[in-house]
């Protein structure tokens, strides 16, 4: 990728899950008209209020599932924890190949809830929107 015809952005996804075990939500991402998106990090924070280290360290509130509705093709063969596909705000997913998204991409994202407590997710893809 050059730096010419490319700039950093972030696209978030935000979603509000009950106060119960296995509530479930889903929010959508539809992508900007402008440019395709190269996604390089995914980022995501949810649930209680972190009070120790440990918990800022490897939280583990929701799942989620990704699927690119445009092309009907998953991301991943089923839901993932969120300890394992984004760690938390401070240390994410990194792709060694960025996943190319074309213009008004429609992005579902399904979330499950671990807590039993109202669980407030967001969910940020870092990438570089690719200038048409």
């Amino acid at each position: 990728m050059d730096n010419i015809n490319s700039i950093p952005f972030i696209y978030k996804v935000s979603a509000s899950l009950t106060a119960a075990v296995g509530a479930v939500g889903s929010a959508t991402l539809i992508m900007q008209a402008d440019s395709r998106f190269e996604l390089a990090m995914i980022l995501a924070t949810g649930g209680l209020n972190a009070t120790t280290e440990d918990a800022l360290v490897a939280p583990n509130s929701f799942t989620v599932s990704i699927r690119d509705q445009t092309t009907g093709r998953d991301l991943m063969s089923g839901e993932i924890p969120q300890r394992v596909l984004a760690g938390n705000a401070f240390n994410g997913f990194a792709q060694k190949r960025g996943v190319i998204f074309e213009p008004q991409s429609n992005i579902l994202f399904t979330f499950t809830n671990l807590t039993a407590a109202v669980n407030n997710i967001t969910v940020t893809l870092h990438g570089y929107k690719i200038i048409l």
